[in-house]
C-alpha cells in the first residue's frame, strides 16, 4: 500500500530548486504615504492606511471625499489605479493639481 505524505515546510530544502517557487523582491518605499491627497478616477480621496500583497503589488485603503461613493466611502485599491493630488485644503494661494 501506498501512502502519501504531505511535503512539510521543513522538507522544502529535499525538492529541486526549479520547483521551488521565487518570490518577487519587495521594494520598501510605497509611492503615497498615509494621509496623503489622490485621485482614483475623477474621485479625490485619501490614504488612510498602505500595505503590500503577497506579489509586491501596493495595496491602498482609501476614503472619497469627493464624487459619487454610492454608499460606500472607504475602498481597497491597487496603487497603479492612483494619482497624486496635492490637498486642496492645504495651499489655498495656488489652484488645485486636482479636479
Amino acid at each position: 500500500m501506498t501512502i502519501h505524505a504531505p511535503v512539510s515546510h521543513a522538507d522544502r530544502s529535499l525538492l529541486p530548486r526549479a520547483l521551488l517557487g521565487r518570490r518577487p523582491t519587495l521594494a520598501t518605499e510605497f509611492r503615497f504615504a498615509e494621509d496623503d491627497t489622490v485621485s482614483f478616477g475623477e474621485n479625490l480621496a485619501i490614504v488612510m492606511t498602505r500595505s503590500r500583497s503577497a506579489m509586491g503589488r501596493e495595496i491602498y485603503d482609501i476614503q472619497l471625499i469627493t464624487g459619487d461613493m454610492a454608499g460606500r466611502p472607504f475602498r481597497t485599491v491597487e496603487g497603479s489605479h492612483l494619482t497624486s493630488c496635492r490637498n486642496p485644503n492645504e495651499d489655498r494661494s495656488e489652484a488645485s493639481s486636482c479636479s
